[in-house]
């Protein structure tokens, strides 16, 4: 959920920062259309999301999930730095993080 993230970053803004909001491809014209720098994170959310609802807990319903699980918060994760380091995909400009705010969910 970006949603929450959205004042925040607008208000980072407004005080002189640069904020970029790193999630998934789906939530891009979103983030764009207020107005904010994005970057997106591999991994695909509905396939995490279908995940976490079969298996609500800690451990996995079905082990065999696991290794399905493994790959799509690798995917998330080797993104992540590349959205805290790179430049904007769609002007070139330099990007350097001042702060870097992360939604615990994403690692779940």
């Amino acid at each position: 959920d970006v949603q929450p993230f959205i004042p925040l970053a607008k208000k980072l803004n407004e005080i002189g920062h640069t904020c970029r909001l790193a999630t998934h491809s789906n939530f891009r014209d979103f983030v764009k259309g207020e107005g904010l720098a994005f970057y997106p994170l591999g991994g695909d959310p509905k396939e995490l999301l279908a995940y976490m609802v079969r298996n609500p807990g800690l451990l996995p319903r079905d082990p065999r999930e696991i290794p399905k699980k493994r790959q799509i918060l690798d995917e998330i994760i080797q993104s992540a730095w590349p959205a805290s380091t790179a430049s904007d995909l769609d002007t070139g400009e330099e990007f350097v993080a001042e702060a870097i705010i992360a939604n615990p969910v994403s690692w779940a």
